[in-house]
């Protein structure tokens, strides 16, 4: 049953790089799921930054084509920011659902604590909107790159000891804001089923934002499917704090592929 399981294609967050992932991917694969997590450019790359919301929906695409032409079956995983390449990345063409891929390609998706854009939108302009519902500090550079200056406190709150928080925190990178003003045209939520993971404690994502844009996501989606939640008592990055919790609900959602409609 585990070897029919499909592939978790992970994409991470702003700062973060995808070795942040590795052992959730060990715990991942323990449960008979192979996953894998490439790494988005406007992450931490050359200074000044020269890659865009653009460059990083097209590794995802990448990825996901690779996956898809292999005959895999796909969950994508993406936290933070990644929801916004993730959506911009993936198109119908790419859903198991087209029947040219035969069965292979994307047949759900989990935002956990991620970014949900509004069609011809953008992040630049929620925050307009909505105001930076955060407490993260970030310090901008000259070059246009930014970086968490609280990241043990605002993306690692939940993790003990406080020394590993600071472990963690010098593994951020920065992070190319201008990917912030990417217009995102895709919204692979209202016809692919998905779930959005809400984390309570998030000090970097506040719950009430996560809460606001899934309502507006269930509007848009409107008398369609709308998106399944769950809901983690974590902060930011429950992949390193609640390892376990995060794969039962990768199951749940495999095992919802299962049963019949």
């Amino acid at each position: 049953m585990s070897s029919l399981r499909p592939t978790v294609l992970i994409v991470h967050g702003g700062y973060f790089l995808p070795s942040a992932w590795s052992e959730f991917i060990i715990s991942l694969k323990a449960a008979g799921f192979e996953a894998q997590c490439p790494r988005l450019p406007s992450r931490g790359d050359e200074r000044p930054p020269t890659k865009t919301l653009e460059d990083d929906a097209k590794v995802v695409r990448d990825a996901a084509k690779e996956l898809t032409f292999a005959g895999k079956r796909i969950i994508l995983l993406a936290h933070s920011y990644g929801g916004i390449p993730a959506s911009e990345a993936i198109t119908p063409s790419l859903y198991a659902s087209n029947p040219t891929n035969q069965g292979s390609g994307v047949v759900y998706m989990i935002f956990l604590s991620a970014w949900l854009i509004p069609k011809s939108s953008s992040l630049q302009n929620l925050l307009e909107q909505k105001g930076f519902q955060t407490h993260v500090e970030l310090e901008f550079n000259e070059d246009g790159t930014a970086y968490a200056k609280n990241a043990p406190d605002s993306f690692y709150n939940d993790i003990q000891p406080r020394a590993h928080a600071e472990d963690l925190a010098k593994q951020n990178v920065t992070h190319n804001w201008a990917a912030v003003g990417g217009t995102v045209e895709g919204v692979p939520w209202i016809d692919t089923p998905s779930t959005y993971v809400h984390c309570v404690h998030d000090q970097a994502l506040l719950f009430e934002m996560q809460k606001d844009m899934v309502n507006g996501a269930n509007e848009a989606i409107g008398s369609k499917t709308r998106l399944v939640t769950e809901t983690l008592q974590t902060g930011h990055c429950p992949f390193l704090s609640a390892p376990d919790e995060l794969v039962r609900i990768v199951a749940r959602a495999a095992d919802s592929l299962e049963k019949p409609s």
